[in-house]
């Protein structure tokens, strides 16, 4: 009995959220082994900056991410140990699926690998490696997409995109059931395929989510395939034929500059089928100088009482000096809700209205750079969380 009761006691504190480093004979639990779990835990975060921090540097000499954690050692990660979470230094386990590091030992789970997915997680695409399941996800919900994951706690420790540490259960994705179906984050659901189209893929090729880039398209039309998340023929806010269907697609021309017009980028706001946008796109690739940066965008949502407000900015991350710059973006002046209103009042500070369609239009914004000759890295897409949501097209660079 007095076992069976000390086994009690290990599952009560387990479901609180604490699992002992290890328990007496007797099954219970000390204040050792809690210090021990919090230690083990502690070391493990400061693990994970180092490794974030490592990561960063590895993207502003590749351009790009890292395949492996292992990729990482020892130019950008001096001492590999850094690699093993303490708690398993003590018990000798290590990530063992097929996700743990090709390479050399290690505890944590790279998300970011290129191991393909395989017919049961992508049927549309087999092919598609995690990599593109997890570029994918964070289109839908930004950058709280775990990059790294320990599973060796009481609840799993994860590293996310932009640098965040947050627990969570075995899933991550439960932390937004409040916010989405996480179904629709799952890789079968976004490389998913209908059966009508596999009965057609031998005669027709199945159309893409959104159309292909144009390989005409220069590097300064900023490729934003990664992180659309509504296309412009779907009703994305409910409803029938409430889209942007009628815009042209491809490259084209509006207001005298050239645009990559293939989906939308849409964030979330008070509004209730806004929720399920995600409120912040981060990390959208730049990667190059320029002396201006153009925006085609629009709210939804919005209305001639939101003059004046900011709904959104854009975040610049520059490469060489790690400075950031605010571009706001305010109602009225720079973007106005993407169907018209009669009340609206319109003067020469007003949005200028690059495309428009009927009751339909969508504006462009243009920002002289401040800092020409340096590296523009990224660029966040931030929502102010109001009522009216911003979202995105295009950008283009020059």
């Amino acid at each position: 009995m007095k076992s069976a009761a000390g086994f009690f006691m290990v599952v009560c504190l387990t479901l609180l959220g604490w699992a002992p480093a290890s328990v007496s004979a007797q099954g219970i639990v000390t204040a050792d082994d809690r210090k021990l779990a919090a230690e083990e835990k502690d070391g493990c975060i400061r693990n994970m900056k180092i490794i974030y921090d490592a990561i960063q540097a590895y993207r502003i000499d590749h351009k790009d991410i890292p395949n492996w954690l292992s990729d990482l050692v020892p130019q950008y990660l001096n001492d590999a140990n850094v690699l093993i979470c303490p708690a398993c230094k003590r018990t000798g386990q290590f990530e063992s699926s097929a996700l743990g590091d090709p390479k050399i030992p290690c505890s944590y789970l790279y998300e970011f690998c290129p191991v393909p997915l395989g017919p049961k997680e992508a049927r549309g695409d087999p092919a598609k490696t995690r990599r593109d399941w997890k570029r994918r996800q964070m289109g839908l919900v930004g950058s709280i997409v775990p990059m790294v994951r320990c599973r060796h706690h009481a609840t799993v420790l994860n590293l996310a995109f932009d640098g965040r540490i947050y627990e969570s259960t075995n899933s991550w994705e439960d932390v937004l059931t409040n916010q989405m179906n996480v179904a629709e984050l799952e890789s079968s659901r976004i490389f998913a395929i209908t059966s009508e189209r596999k009965a057609d893929a031998a005669a027709v090729s199945p159309p893409a989510a959104f159309p292909p880039r144009d390989p005409q398209a220069k590097p300064d039309l900023i490729d934003l395939s990664a992180y659309y998340n509504a296309s412009l023929s779907e009703s994305w806010h409910g409803g029938t034929k409430n889209d942007l269907s009628a815009l042209p697609i491809g490259l084209q021309n509006f207001a005298g500059v050239d645009y990559d017009v293939r989906g939308l980028v849409q964030l979330g706001g008070k509004a209730l089928s806004a929720k399920r946008f995600p409120t912040e796109i981060k990390g959208i690739k730049i990667e190059q100088k320029c002396g201006r940066l153009h925006f085609l965008h629009a709210t939804v949502f919005g209305s001639v009482a939101n003059d004046g407000q900011q709904v959104g900015s854009y975040i610049l991350h520059y490469a060489t000096n790690k400075m950031q710059l605010e571009i706001p973006i305010i109602y009225g002046r720079d973007v106005r809700n993407w169907r018209s209103f009669a009340s609206e009042k319109v003067d020469e500070d007003a949005a200028v209205t690059a495309w428009t369609n009927n009751s339909v239009r969508l504006f462009t914004t243009s920002w002289t750079n401040v800092a020409p000759g340096v590296e523009i890295e990224s660029i966040d897409f931030i929502s102010a969380k109001g009522r009216p949501a911003p979202f995105l097209v295009a950008i283009t660079a020059d």
